[in-house]
């Protein structure tokens, strides 16, 4: 232990003591002679034992007293019986920070305002984009305006970091309602990064496509995939070439490739060549027969007679 050290230790002993004597000043003069006629030489034992300072072993030089107190059947002081309610609190808070760990993290915390002052700046205009826009975008927030969301955010972080420094410049204490803004923002802050690590509702800036359900081929009512038209005149003749059309003009060509079996049907190879919307058209369905080995079957041509 250095010099320096031994020095500061045993004036922490001695204002302990005399915390603790006056704390028991209403004690009767013999029976506070017998509580403390060791008191210094046990303050330096607890000191000698561990660095933390003594009202993190013992407690309040107040409290230690009321423990004396309580050993020699005494009544508590008046001081005690005062602030017995809040002592207990203020007593662990007073430890907590007296301890080593703790007292590096509050010494460490102020390095970190400006990363705080960043944090902030980007919370708010998250919240603002979860709001009114209805997600967000990773990392950076952009409002549902693209490129100029961007500039948004940098501003935002802009203001909030010149606030930070002319604060810490002029060496101002944080008022109450900056502190409640604070205390909201880094709440928020804490509910985006929750929000972005399930990815849950955040926006993309990847196109999001959605199937509608409609069929991209022509279909029956039941789901049945049409792989052939077969065209009849109003006499019931079979009718070849008939080219069809939608309302607008539109060739109606998009036939089924695939049965409802899920068997692939082409055109026959080396069929005369026809507009797609040409009916009936030749073609053929890839299955396979009873050995499973695979077979190509024409498309059964228009009947005679078409099923009522």
């Amino acid at each position: 232990m250095t010099s320096a050290t031994g020095t500061a230790r045993t004036a922490e002993i001695a204002g302990y003591a005399a915390a603790v004597r006056a704390a028991l000043a209403d004690v009767p003069a013999d029976r506070s002679e017998e509580l403390l006629d060791d008191l210094e030489e046990h303050l330096a034992e607890v000191a000698a034992d561990d660095e933390a300072p003594l009202e993190f072993r013992l407690g309040s030089p107040a409290a230690y007293a009321d423990e004396l107190r309580s050993a020699a059947g005494l009544p508590a002081g008046p001081a005690e019986r005062r602030a017995g309610a809040l002592a207990g609190g203020a007593e662990l808070v007073a430890r907590l920070r007296a301890w080593g760990p703790v007292r590096q993290v509050e010494e460490f915390l102020p390095e970190l305002r400006p990363a705080w002052w960043v944090l902030r700046a980007w919370a708010a205009v998250t919240a603002v984009d979860v709001v009114f826009v209805g997600g967000t975008s990773f990392p950076v927030p952009t409002l549902g305006l693209g490129p100029v969301g961007f500039v948004v955010t940098a501003a935002a972080v802009a203001w909030s970091v010149r606030l930070g420094l002319r604060a810490r410049a002029e060496g101002r204490a944080p008022g109450r309602a900056a502190i409640v803004l604070n205390a909201g923002l880094g709440l928020l802050a804490l509910i985006a990064l929750v929000g972005l690590a399930d990815r849950t509702g955040v926006a993309s800036a990847e196109p999001v496509y959605y199937d509608d359900g409609a069929p991209d081929t022509l279909v029956h009512e039941d789901g049945t995939p049409i792989t052939n038209v077969l065209p009849y005149s109003s006499t019931g003749e079979p009718l070849t070439g008939v080219l069809l059309y939608d309302q607008d003009g539109r060739p109606i060509d998009d036939l089924a490739d695939w049965t409802v079996d899920g068997e692939l049907v082409e055109t026959v190879p080396g069929s005369p060549v026809q507009p797609g919307n040409a009916f009936p058209q030749q073609r053929q369905v890839h299955t396979y027969d009873d050995q499973g080995r695979p077979v190509v079957v024409p498309v059964p041509e228009a009947p005679a007679t078409p099923t009522p």
